[in-house]
């Protein structure tokens, strides 16, 4: 049992990631760089957002990495393929993995995020971001894709992304 209190402590450590934020003066232009740094930072920005709007009674959980970003774009709403636009929101997809703690026992759970992404003038917004939960159980596949700008990694995003631009 102490081992298992000293591992969590060393996950929790981790997950967290540094206190300050390691986001650049200046935000960078291209996509896969920007991305990059984002999913870099992504679990201690999470983290934070899960801290400040814990409810009593929900399980212990926090982000421990985020990464594999893929950017060829899934068609949207259509059996042609559209014409390519630059003003066209960006999809990016990436995973996090993640660890509730329920008494004594690790839950850990891979989630698959589909992220889009609008340049601007002034930088990088979030225009919208679907998620599918990964199962617990490994003969299950994950939940359907579900829209969560305003759960914990869309509001770390959308902070992130302010972050970056300012």
């Amino acid at each position: 049992m102490r081992i298992t209190r000293v591992l969590a402590g060393l996950s929790i450590a981790i997950a967290l990631g540094s206190i300050f934020p390691r986001v650049a003066n200046a935000c960078p232009r291209d996509l896969p760089t920007v991305v990059g740094s984002l999913l870099e930072d992504l679990p201690g920005y999470a983290n934070r957002v899960i801290r400040r709007s814990r409810f009593s009674g929900d399980r212990e959980t926090y982000i421990i990495t985020a990464g594999r970003p893929e950017f060829e774009p899934l068609p949207l709403g259509s059996t042609r393929p559209l014409p390519a636009s630059a003003d066209a929101p960006k999809q990016v997809f990436f995973t996090t993995l993640e660890q509730s703690f329920e008494e004594d026992r690790v839950i850990p759970r891979e989630n698959y995020h589909w992220l889009f992404l609008a340049s601007t003038e002034d930088g990088w917004r979030m225009v919208t971001i679907f998620t599918r939960y990964g199962s617990l159980q490994k003969d299950k596949p994950p939940a359907p894709p579900r829209e969560t700008s305003n759960g914990a990694i869309g509001q770390a995003v959308r902070l992130w992304l302010r972050d970056c631009r300012n």
